[in-house]
């Protein structure tokens, strides 16, 4: 059993270098000193510390940001989301960083160290800087973290005995006074006699050195699994065109595909939201008539809807939303029935997309044996799930109402089919329907009421 703790220590300044070309210098401030900046400020000269004052003064075309005017706390909880892709018990850390489980992970891992390494792959193609260690216990793993440089990803063979008491997270003061009295290794501290380790420590620092240490379990609150996709897409540079909206949508309907996969999802409806410099946010909704998973169909609908629309703005930013999930495979209704042909499926797609889906509609069956009230028109996206309770053949073209003919001009094909309904209704009626050759136009559809024949429809 071993532990893994990830930190994010510079998110914000990540989430804004992906906005801005790399040649931008680019900080962080709060209470008007540096404490973040790229390469790109700190070879201009800005370091950390320094004062706004100066930083301006080494380098003019500086942009900064104030640390309290940047919220990662979304973004963030989506990147926790990620890592239960790699681990089932998942806890956060207030100071944006995971504890990572490696409870039975061994079997698909091997070591500890290949769970590190696919975890850092996974979040540095984000181009997110990190860093991860484990140990075997979850806080010796975040003092392990602490201890670390930027640079030294990875890096976990580190003995907890052998840490700095300044990479642990004791009282600043506490450490202070522990560094007075020679004390400076955990290994050092955990020497010292246990009432004296209570006496000078406290309750709450001796229990994290026990938690650390293994000898006290680290009380954590696992996060569950959403129930639901949704994600933000903030685009390198605002756009004022549809087409310049795919290639990122590309990218949004990949993410989109491996979280349905892995979870076994699919769905049939999804939202976009497009966020407008000064403009209201709009939404575009685009829904299936099949459920979908890979990328490619997504994207191929959002092709279409995105061709009639007109930006008001520019767009700076979109979300996807997708509330509609349902388990892989549940269009499957039986062994023995047959399915819709998927282009029959594609074509109704398209053509909800680009008319809209009010425009198109479905003939679906009713239980009813009455010719006039035995089919009505649904939506395209409403399940059918009545079937035609006839065991007779039915003409693709039915008339809208009983022509009157002379039965003399045609052949009867069939034996007579009764049909005696709606006496619930008032609108009963009372007949025999029969096929019939017409020597004109094919067969047709007649039957006789009343002692009058009529044409009611004709087969293709």
């Amino acid at each position: 059993m071993y532990w893994i703790y990830l930190d994010f220590p510079q998110l914000a300044l990540d989430l804004l270098q992906r906005e801005y070309p790399a040649n931008q210098a680019l900080a962080i401030h709060h209470n008007k000193q540096i404490i973040q900046l790229n390469h790109f400020a700190y070879q201009l000269g800005v370091y950390l510390g320094c004062s706004l004052n100066t930083a301006y003064q080494l380098a003019p075309q500086l942009r900064l940001y104030e640390q309290t005017d940047l919220s990662c706390a979304a973004y963030f909880n989506d990147l926790a989301q990620q890592a239960l892709r790699y681990s089932a018990q998942v806890a956060l850390h207030p100071e944006q960083g995971l504890y990572i489980s490696g409870a039975g992970m061994l079997s698909i891992y091997e070591k500890p160290e290949r769970h590190l390494k696919q975890l850092a792959k996974h979040y540095q193609q984000q181009q997110l800087s990190l860093r991860i260690a484990h140990a075997d216990t979850a806080l010796a793993a975040r003092w392990l973290v602490r201890s670390q440089d930027l640079k030294q990803r990875g890096s976990g063979s580190q003995q907890l005995m052998d840490l700095a008491l300044t990479a642990s997270d004791l009282p600043a003061n506490q450490v202070s006074s522990l560094q007075a009295m020679g004390l400076y290794t955990v290994k050092q501290l955990n020497a010292l006699p246990r009432p004296e380790l209570r006496k000078r420590l406290g309750e709450d620092s001796l229990a994290a050195l026990d938690q650390a240490l293994g000898l006290q379990d680290t009380p954590l609150t696992f996060i569950q699994q959403k129930a639901h996709y949704q994600q933000r897409f903030p685009l390198l540079s605002e756009t004022h065109t549809t087409q310049g909206l795919m290639f990122p949508l590309k990218q949004a309907c990949l993410h989109l595909q491996q979280w349905l996969r892995q979870r076994q999802l699919c769905s049939n409806s999804l939202i976009l939201e497009l966020h407008f410099r000064d403009k209201p946010n709009e939404q575009v909704l685009i829904k299936s008539a099949r459920l979908l998973q890979t990328s490619q169909d997504w994207l191929a609908l959002f092709s279409l809807k995105l061709a009639t629309l007109r930006l008001p703005a520019a767009v700076t930013e979109f979300s996807l939303y997708c509330n509609a999930l349902y388990p892989l495979g549940s269009e499957v209704r039986g062994l023995f029935e047959s399915q819709q042909a998927t282009s029959d499926s594609l074509l109704f797609d398209q053509l909800s997309v680009r008319l809209g889906e009010q425009a198109i509609s479905r003939l679906s069956c009713q239980a009813d044996y009455r010719p006039e009230r035995a089919s009505q028109y649904r939506s395209l996206h409403q399940d059918v799930v009545l079937n035609d309770p006839s065991l007779f053949a039915r003409p693709c073209w039915l008339l809208p109402q009983l022509k009157p003919i002379n039965i003399q001009h045609y052949t009867l094909l069939s034996p007579p089919e009764r049909i005696a309904s709606g006496w619930w209704d008032d609108q009963s009626i009372n007949r025999d329907y029969y096929m019939a050759q017409s020597p004109q136009q094919g067969v047709a559809w007649i039957c006789q009421e009343n002692q009058q024949w009529y044409l009611h429809g004709w087969f293709a």
